[in-house]
This record gives structure tokens, C-alpha cells and sequence, in this order.
């Protein structure tokens, strides 16, 4: 699987300094928490459980915080989580973040894949477990509160894992985890422009997050990424900020993208822009068009879409200037826009 951010490899490929691009690779918002100095303690010293941590996440997350387990990361969970259960059948998504799968797939599950929802819903009787990304990575698909109240209570308790990775941007999940039982993973990273902290939070059926928490405690989440968590979760009034800032941007970037695309379908998740082609010809040949203009782009597993991360405002214009600049040379050789 290839990720997004991988800023080196495009640096080396197209001959263009790392500082010289503007990475819209990536789903994880431009404007970071402002991370103050840490006491030399938070380096010297292994962490400990009761530093607020979990106080602070279970407020932010609206849970009790026996119901809740920090991680080195979401994708912690998504890795370990197929591990703690017998093989059984689980549905994925077919267009999606393809960690989940692999996962599943590695720790011997059958998989079943799914196009959207209402595929979901038709196929839950066949299924043990099903995996829903809310909102979906990369196609911005979200769920009722009430499809996964009915999907919960269909497979049963702890059988249904909710990746709310992106939910942050909407002021938080769109039902109760604890009244259906359901498992959800939750990132720091992306909303926080903190990714390189790694960590995460998984929550929900009680059963399941007691069974994953020996995998990280003791000491499994960095004592620095304890202390940055625990005072970015509590600061609501950046919170706020930051919600403002990514709707303004999410808006401008669709409409730029529907401007300089159109008749393309286009999603948005709140944190990326995605935009879907017919052809993997199409798609490829934009990412690397872009590319050899220093915007460096996530191009889908399938070849058939773009995802376009928010751009700074200081970097709008940027981006603007290349998908002009793009069209205008597709144009003078002919090629269709």
C-alpha cells in the first residue's frame, strides 16, 4: 500500500527540494495545534496512566473513560484489533482506506467487500463483523446515526468497528457508541495537525477495549504525546478556530476543484477533497502533472481518483496557478481538459 506524504520519494522522483512543494497527499490539517515547550520531565520520565490523558479524551469523546484506551495512533487498532477474534467474515469497504483490509486479511478473516451503505445493510445477515469508515476515506461517505444504531444491533455487540478518523470536523460522531455497542477508532493527528505524535483512541464495547488495552499499556503512548494530548483535547476555543478554518478551506478547495474539473464527480470529508475519474489513464496523468508542478497529490489505489489534502490560504493561490497552468499547457497540445 502507498500512502500519502511521502514527500521524500516525490522529491526524489521529480527533481524538486522537499521544501519546495506544497503535500496536499495527505488527509491532515495544515494549521497545527501550537505545541508550547515541553518541561524536560516529559523526556526524562516514563509516562503515567493518571496524567490527564484520559480524563481529557473522555471528555472530548462524551465517554466514561473506563470505556476508553489511548493508542500510538489509530492505526494501532486497526492493526491489532482483526488479531483479538477467531477468523470470521468481515465487510470492508471497496473504496476506502485499504490498511483495514489488510489487517483483516492478514490475521486470516474472510473478507467481503461492500460499495457503499445501502450494500452494507443487504448484506448483514452474511456477515460476523463489518468495518465503516464515517466519514468514508476517500469518498466522504457518511452514515446516519440511525443506519449505524441498525447495524450495531444487527451484528451484535463489539461486531461492528466505526473509524471515525475525520469525524473531528463535525464536532464529533453521529450516534451513541455506547448505546450500540459498536467499537470506534478516533485519530489526534489529523484535526490536531499533529500527526507526527501518533496517537489515537479507541472506545465503545467495553469487552473489546479491555482486551486491546495490554497491547499498549504500559507504556505505549509516549509520555511527549500524552502531554500535548492531554492539553490540545482541552483547548476548546482553538477547537472551534479550527472547525471554522477547515470549512472555509473545504468549501474553497471544492470550489476550485469543481471549477478546474468539471463534470467530475467530487467528495468532500472535511479534511480532503476527492475527485473521481473514468479512467486510471486520466487520473495518473494529473497526479503526475501536478507533481512535476511541485502539488503533490494522494492518487487512488484504483487509479480513478484524486484526493486533494485543505491548503494553507497562503497556499490557495498556489494551487490555483498550477491547475491553470496545467489546463493551459493540456490545451495548447491538444489534450482534452
Amino acid at each position: 500500500m502507498i500512502h500519502g506524504g511521502r514527500l521524500r520519494a516525490a522529491a526524489n522522483r521529480y527533481g524538486i527540494a522537499e521544501p519546495d512543494w506544497l503535500d496536499l497527499s495527505t488527509g491532515i490539517a495544515p494549521w497545527s495545534w501550537p505545541v508550547p515547550p515541553l518541561p524536560a520531565a516529559v523526556w526524562a520520565r516514563l509516562p503515567e496512566a493518571d496524567d490527564g490523558l484520559i480524563a481529557a479524551a473522555a471528555d472530548y469523546y462524551g465517554v466514561p473513560p473506563e470505556r476508553l484506551v489511548a493508542l500510538p495512533g489509530s492505526q494501532f487498532a486497526i492493526r491489532e484489533l482483526p488479531r483479538l477474534f477467531a477468523p470470521c467474515t468481515v465487510a470492508v469497504p471497496a473504496i476506502g482506506y485499504t490498511e483495514h483490509a489488510a489487517a483483516w486479511r492478514a490475521a486470516g478473516h474472510r473478507l467481503m467487500w461492500y460499495a457503499d451503505l445501502d450494500a452494507l445493510d443487504a448484506m448483514c445477515s452474511e456477515l460476523d463483523r463489518a468495518v465503516v469508515l464515517d466519514p468514508n476515506n476517500p469518498t466522504g461517505e457518511r452514515a446516519a446515526p440511525e443506519r449505524l444504531g441498525r447495524l450495531a444491533a444487527a451484528l451484535g455487540p463489539g461486531r461492528l468497528i466505526v473509524d471515525a478518523a475525520f469525524a473531528d470536523c463535525s464536532d464529533g460522531l453521529s450516534f451513541d457508541p455506547l448505546d450500540s455497542d459498536a467499537v470506534v477508532l478516533r485519530s489526534v493527528g489529523k484535526f490536531f495537525g499533529l500527526a507526527g505524535m501518533r496517537l489515537g483512541f479507541a472506545f465503545g464495547h467495553a469487552a473489546t477495549v479491555d482486551t486491546l488495552r495490554p497491547a499498549v499499556e504500559p507504556w505505549g503512548v509516549a509520555h511527549p504525546a500524552r502531554w500535548i494530548g492531554t492539553r490540545a483535547l482541552a483547548d476548546t476555543d482553538w477547537q472551534r478556530g479550527q472547525r471554522a478554518r477547515i470549512d472555509d478551506t473545504e468549501t474553497w478547495l471544492r470550489a476550485c476543484l469543481t471549477d478546474a474539473f468539471p463534470g467530475r464527480a467530487i467528495a468532500t470529508g472535511g479534511l480532503f477533497v476527492t475527485v473521481f475519474f473514468q479512467g486510471e489513464a486520466e487520473a495518473g496523468a494529473l497526479h503526475d502533472a501536478l507533481a512535476r508542478r511541485g502539488v503533490l497529490t494522494r492518487l487512488g489505489d484504483n487509479g480513478h481518483w484524486l484526493r486533494f489534502g485543505l491548503p494553507a490560504e497562503t497556499q490557495r493561490e498556489r494551487l490555483s496557478c498550477a491547475l491553470c497552468d496545467m489546463h493551459a499547457h493540456a490545451g495548447s497540445s491538444g489534450a482534452s481538459r
